[in-house]
């Protein structure tokens, strides 16, 4: 029996008062709920979608549209763990993935391209995706430990 294996079921919490996997939950709620929200963002108003970028062409909005369809799945994806218990460690992982890519992504932009925390919306941004990226390895750092304390019989 493996910890990842996604089709290892953990046993029931006994009571619906058990915190843990409801703490699990919350800490991935608000990345859903940002997620979803640029999702209709882009889907929605693709031409003001990116500060600062005009879209002139209308394969620009075609393909901005599209970007909406890849933060649904991941929205998506989310949800579903979100609901099985015994698969809230994949959706920290999800999570964990997604904010790590995010900000190397944006370090690497910050190095390239000049930009500084101290332009438009960066510094808040950069803090909100260091503060998803700690609070998901806290809670797949949480399954993980749940899954080995059912798995030892404690």
């Amino acid at each position: 029996m493996s910890i990842l294996n996604a089709t290892t079921a953990l046993p029931r919490t006994q009571t619906i008062w058990n915190f843990k996997p409801w703490l699990s939950r919350i800490v991935m709620l608000p990345p859903i709920f940002i997620f979803t929200l640029i999702a209709i963002r882009f889907l929605t108003n693709p031409s003001h979608s990116i500060p600062g970028v005009t879209l002139n062409a209308p394969e620009a909005f075609t393909d901005t549209r599209v970007l909406a369809a890849w933060m649904a799945t991941l929205v998506i994806t989310l949800v579903i763990c979100l609901l099985s218990e015994n698969r809230l460690w994949l959706g920290h992982l999800q999570l964990i993935v997604f904010m790590g890519m995010t900000l190397a992504v944006r370090i690497f932009g910050f190095i390239h391209d000049g930009t500084t925390l101290a332009m438009g919306n960066q510094r808040t941004i950069t803090i909100v995706e260091t503060v998803f990226l700690t609070l998901n390895t806290l809670g797949l750092a949480m399954q993980v430990w749940l899954a080995q304390k059912v798995r030892v019989g404690a």
